[in-house]
């Protein structure tokens, strides 16, 4: 009988849970293309940070129990350094002292031109680490991203070693605990907010500041009676988060 794999643990703090995947890039080219699943892999990638970077909605956007969220991709070069394999094409880095493996420095590696055979470098992989924290329990959360997002969660993950995709969720859970890593530490210093709260907070100081520029409109001035102001500053911020986050990741609030 298989001995079944030691899964690594998301850890949680408060009400914020974290997860670490560290995954294999397929190695070669995509059928029909003459990119490698690494440059498509990228494409995809740069898509999403573009978007992101100009303030349009991204797939994400529809999970709102998103903290953070990082896709980092790790080449042989860089966890090869100081490395010294038969395989590997290394050059001198003179900022290294000959003691950290005599300025031993892996040259990049072209999956492209290992395809197609013109250099050979061994089966070295580039690997894709992703780093969340979200709110909530990991599977819970792991539904909503298939269930909501799968598709566009399948054009990252696809150009990964052994992904089924997301349609069979037990499948598509299975494979992303065989890729989890264990965090040693996981710092969340404001892990008593969640991202409803947060949103909750951005919305009083939003509003918090129309208040003080309505009863302070210019240096100096001041407006006779703050009492009908402060009457509708109130009632604007009685509004409560309900039913969050709710199918889709739609935000509603309710008087």
């Amino acid at each position: 009988m298989r001995k079944q794999l030691n899964w690594a643990m998301s850890k949680t703090v408060g009400g914020i849970t974290e997860i670490a995947v560290l995954a294999p890039v397929k190695k070669g080219t995509v059928p029909t293309e003459r990119r490698t699943y690494e440059e498509r892999l990228v494409a995809v990638i740069d898509n999403l940070a573009d978007r992101h970077r100009r303030g349009l909605p991204t797939e994400l956007s529809r999970i709102p129990a998103i903290h953070f969220g990082r896709l980092i991709l790790i080449r042989p070069e860089q966890y090869l350094l100081h490395s010294r394999l038969s395989e590997v094409e290394y050059e001198s880095d003179p900022d290294l002292p000959k003691t950290l493996g005599g300025g031993r420095v892996p040259r990049p590696i072209d999956d492209y031109a290992a395809e197609t055979r013109t250099m050979p470098q061994g089966d070295l992989r580039t690997f894709l680490l992703t780093l969340v924290e979200f709110d909530g329990d990991l599977k819970v959360y792991m539904r909503e991203i298939a269930k909501f997002i799968g598709s566009d969660f399948d054009r990252v993950f696809e150009n990964c070693e052994g992904y089924p995709t997301s349609v069979n969720f037990e499948r598509f859970w299975l494979w992303v605990r065989r890729y989890q890593i264990n965090t040693n530490l996981f710092y969340a210093p404001y892990s008593n907010l969640s991202v409803v709260r947060i949103k909750q907070l951005e919305d009083f100081k939003r509003r918090f500041d129309a208040f003080v520029t309505r009863v302070r409109p210019a240096p100096g001035q001041r407006v006779g009676s703050i009492d009908e102001l402060f009457d509708e500053f109130l009632r604007e911020n009685q509004q409560r988060a309900s039913d969050f986050p709710t199918a889709g990741g739609v935000f509603k609030t309710s008087k």
